[in-house]
C-alpha cells in the first residue's frame, strides 16, 4: 500500500496519513474481535516528511506584514515583531514574563518550553521600544495576555488571515513554502546568515540544541574564505615582515 500510494505521486504526508488511518481502524477492529491476528500495518515504517521551512521574507514583506499586522491587533503585532528581531518561538512568547525582561541591560530570559532549557537573547532597540509601550505588570505576569488575562495558548487566527488578504501565500502548494508564523524564526536566523553571521552565533540565538539543527541555513553564509586568507596577508604587509618574491635575488 506505501509503495502504490508513493507510486502514484502521492506526497508523504498524505500517504502517511492513510498508513496511519488504516492502523487505526484494524487496532479498533482487533479490539472488537472483528480481526484476528498482528496488525500488519503497524510494522510499516511510516514516511519521513520534510517539514522544514524553506522560504522567509524579504524585508519589505516582513514589513508591510508588521504594518497590516498593526491596524489588526496591537499585540499580534508586537508577538511577531518579537519573532522577527529574536528568533523567539511561540511558545518562548507565551512563557514570557515580565521577570524575564531585563531592559537596562537590553536582555531577554529565553525558556524553551521544548527543551526545558532557557537562553538569554539581546534586544534590538526596536524591540526595546515595543516593551517600553506595554504597560509593564508584576514579575510573575505574563508580558502578552488573551482577554481573559490568562496565558495565550496559540496565534491568533488573525494572522493566517493578514496573510491570506496579503497574497503570500497565493498560488503556493508546498508546505515549506508557505508562510505562518514560524515562517518569522526561520526569516530572523535566515537574514543573521545572509549578513554572514557565524553559524555558532546563530545557533545559540535560536537555542537550537545541536548544530546539525542549524547547518540548514549554512548554504546563506557568503563565502568569505578568501577574504579571511588575505586577512593575513594584509596584516604581515602591515607589520613588514612579508618579503615580495620579485624583489628577491639568487645569491
Amino acid at each position: 500500500m506505501k509503495a502504490e500510494l508513493l507510486k502514484k505521486g502521492k506526497a508523504p504526508a498524505t500517504v502517511k496519513h492513510c498508513l496511519v488511518l488504516v492502523r487505526q481502524i484494524i487496532n479498533k477492529a482487533i479490539a472488537w474481535g472483528l480481526w484476528y491476528g498482528e496488525n500488519p500495518v503497524k510494522k510499516v515504517k511510516l514516511p519521513r516528511l520534510n517539514n522544514q521551512r524553506v522560504r522567509f521574507l524579504s524585508y519589505e514583506e516582513a514589513e508591510i506584514l508588521l504594518n497590516h499586522l498593526k491596524t489588526v491587533s496591537s499585540q499580534l503585532h508586537d508577538i511577531a515583531l518579537l519573532s522577527l528581531h529574536t528568533g523567539m518561538r511561540a511558545g518562548e512568547i507565551f512563557n514570557l514574563k515580565w521577570q524575564h525582561v531585563d531592559l537596562d541591560n537590553g536582555i531577554i530570559h529565553v525558556a524553551d518550553p521544548k527543551s526545558g532549557r532557557s537562553r538569554t537573547t539581546h534586544m534590538t532597540e526596536t524591540v526595546k521600544t515595543m516593551f517600553q509601550t506595554i504597560q509593564r505588570g508584576d514579575p510573575e505576569d505574563f508580558v502578552f495576555k488573551s482577554r481573559k488575562g490568562k496565558k495565550i495558548s496559540g496565534i491568533s487566527k488573525s494572522f493566517s488571515r493578514v496573510i491570506k488578504q496579503l497574497g503570500f501565500n497565493d498560488g503556493i502548494t508546498d508546505t515549506r513554502q508557505r508562510v505562518t508564523f514560524h515562517t518569522l524564526r526561520h526569516t530572523f536566523a535566515s537574514w543573521l546568515a545572509i549578513e554572514g553571521t557565524p553559524i555558532l552565533t546563530i545557533k545559540e540565538l535560536l537555542g537550537h540544541q545541536t548544530l546539525a539543527m542549524t547547518e540548514r541555513y549554512s548554504h546563506l553564509i557568503p563565502d568569505t574564505k578568501k577574504e579571511a586568507i588575505s586577512i593575513i596577508e594584509k596584516k604581515m604587509k602591515k607589520s613588514g615582515s612579508v618579503t615580495l618574491l620579485h624583489s628577491r635575488k639568487d645569491s
